[in-house]
Formats: structure tokens, sequence, C-alpha cells
């Protein structure tokens, strides 16, 4: 199997563990955990959520389980924090949640 194959073989099981989340984001997140595992990323954290959601109740729920601020979107919140895989898929598992995508880059030490 070509190392394409394979590639394509790892983004297809990314998109069907947690199909609302963008791939790109769950691979910069791993990476960055493997290359520096002694500070979770920081992570600019955009989450889409279905149409009539009560924003302010999903902004206060995140900033109440992970202390992170969030600031509401027209269509869903920006959270912004350190963050890891397993965060990322407990949001996925939010049945309000549309999409998730964001930015990963190296936390400060």
């Amino acid at each position: 199997m070509s190392i394409e194959s394979q590639y394509d073989h790892f983004i297809s099981t990314i998109n069907q563990s947690m199909a609302n989340v963008d791939p790109d984001l769950v691979i910069k997140i791993m990476y960055l955990e493997r290359k520096l595992p002694d500070v979770l990323p920081k992570v600019d954290l955009d989450i889409e959520y279905n149409p009539g959601v009560d924003l302010e109740r999903k902004q206060e729920i995140i900033r109440w389980r992970y202390g992170f601020p969030v600031q509401p979107t027209t269509h869903g919140l920006i959270a912004v924090g350190r963050i890891n895989v397993e965060m990322i898929e407990a949001f996925s598992k939010d049945k309000d949640v549309r999409h998730i995508t964001g930015k990963a880059n190296p936390s400060s030490y």
C-alpha cells in the first residue's frame, strides 16, 4: 500500500470517528502533542452549531467545564485554550455541533 493510500485511509478513519471535525485540525493537534509533550497545543476552536441552539447556554457550559474564553460568532462559538484530541472528541459528541474546525499552534512555555 502506497503512502498516499495509507494517508487517505488514515483521514477516512478520522472522518469515521469524528465526522463533524476537520481532520486537518485533529492531525495538527496530534502532531503538536507528540512533538511537544510537556504542554498542550493552543487551539482556536471554531464550533459551528445547528440552527436554533442556545449559544449562550453552550458558551457557559464551555466556560464552566473547560475554563476557556469563548466568543460568539454568527453560527457558533470560538473557544481558545490548551486543547488536546480527547477534548475535541468530547466536543464532537455534542449532538448540537454541526462542524468543528480551528487552528492549533505550539503553546508558549
